[in-house]
């Protein structure tokens, strides 16, 4: 594994001997970060599912899928998007990326459709003004009350049907 697996700033020290122990150590970080900001925090049943862990704000479900990298090359993080021998993701199975750069102790939150096609996206926390920078610690995304945006004075949109409806009377039948 990494150069950093061994420690994390946030977390102190983390051993992990599969890279699978690491994921599932980074999905309980996350679902303690997400709840700590107020989100009902959900796990699926076994591990079968495309999605690791689900938010709800307000009823609606996001489902969210966690990696982590150390891969650091001396100017940005490399995180590959999917699993080893598994298909890309797609936005009929992932809501959103989360994505955790351990040694810089940095979530980057994706709408799942910006990364969906790529293998791997290279992140660069350390400037302002990195293609991606609008993702770091963009944990608002999650939240579909932020998303809503109606305007009070506007009507509802007419519905408009081809088909004429007949309010019919229901007779109750008779007990003769």
């Amino acid at each position: 594994m990494g150069k950093y697996l061994d420690k994390s700033p946030a977390t102190g020290q983390a051993k992990f001997t599969t890279y699978k122990q690491r994921g599932e150590w980074v999905e309980l970080l996350f679902m303690t970060r997400a709840a700590k900001r107020g989100f009902n925090v959900s796990k699926p049943w076994g591990d079968s599912a495309r999605y690791d862990v689900t938010v709800e704000p307000d009823g609606r479900f996001n489902r969210v899928q966690t990696k982590c990298t150390d891969r650091w090359n001396g100017s940005s993080y490399s995180c590959g998007l999917y699993a080893a021998h598994q298909h890309a993701y797609t936005t009929k199975q992932i809501d959103y990326f989360a994505i955790y750069l351990i040694q810089d102790d940095v979530w980057y939150i994706f709408p799942a459709k910006k990364l969906v096609g790529q293998s791997a996206v290279i992140l660069t926390p350390h400037r302002a003004d990195s293609k991606h920078a609008r993702y770091k610690e963009a944990w608002d995304l999650l939240d579909a009350r932020k998303h809503t945006k109606t305007t009070p004075s506007d009507p509802p949109a007419p519905i408009v049907t081809n088909k004429p409806w007949k309010r019919r009377k229901y007779v109750r039948p008779s007990a003769e």
